[in-house]
């Protein structure tokens, strides 16, 4: 089965340090290789999410190839900067591909910030939706097969994404996750390194 079609399981409500301890350190990247550390967590409904972090100045990537594509061809002929493209890859956790894919460009198509987001079978105790994700900055283009080469500094990336959200954000606090590995490799094979704690962001009421 597709792991964009299945549903998440049914959701638990968790204080946040709870939350944070029952969440997976990483998620599961191609060839079902262990891939990226998580360093978000968003509390909030979709619709707050996604006024928030367009505020902030970002993206949401198409959630497939062609619609990547399509996008970014769309864009070049209307003569806007490219943002749509390229494509994210598909990353696993609870069982299916990422929700949402969201970029912040610097240089088109070689340069830039993003995140991947999982809608996490949880709520906080106040009924606030979790999002579970992962950012790195895509620092290269690797063309021949469509990815980048991620700065290891995942911790760089957390930070600069909680600045843009400033102004936005209810609440903003860094807290540790136990099963973040400090240090590792992703499914690329590339490093990163971390202090093992999570941005966690309230979006809307």
């Amino acid at each position: 089965m597709d792991p964009r079609s299945q549903s998440a399981v049914p959701q638990a409500a968790l204080p946040v340090a709870d939350l944070l301890a029952r969440l997976p350190g990483l998620n599961t990247g191609r060839f079902g290789r262990p891939g990226d550390p998580w360093n978000l967590l968003f509390l909030g409904p979709a619709a707050a999410l996604s006024a928030a972090l367009e505020a902030g100045g970002w993206t949401r990537l198409p959630d497939t190839y062609l619609g990547s594509i399509a996008g970014g061809l769309g864009q070049l002929a209307r003569g806007r900067r490219l943002t749509l493209f390229p494509p994210m890859n598909f990353y696993e956790q609870f069982g299916r591909f990422q929700d949402q894919n969201w970029v912040l460009v610097t240089t088109p198509i070689l340069r830039r910030h993003h995140f991947r987001l999982w809608e996490a079978p949880f709520t906080d105790p106040e009924g606030r939706q979790a999002w579970w994700g992962s950012a790195n900055y895509d620092k290269a283009a690797r063309f021949w097969d469509l990815s980048h080469v991620p700065d290891p500094d995942v911790d760089a990336e957390r930070d600069f994404i909680g600045r843009t959200l400033a102004p936005s954000a209810a609440m903003q606090t860094l807290m540790p996750a136990a099963a973040v590995p400090r240090e590792g490799k992703n499914d690329k094979g590339y490093p990163y390194f971390t202090d093992g704690r999570v941005l966690v962001v309230r979006v809307g009421d």
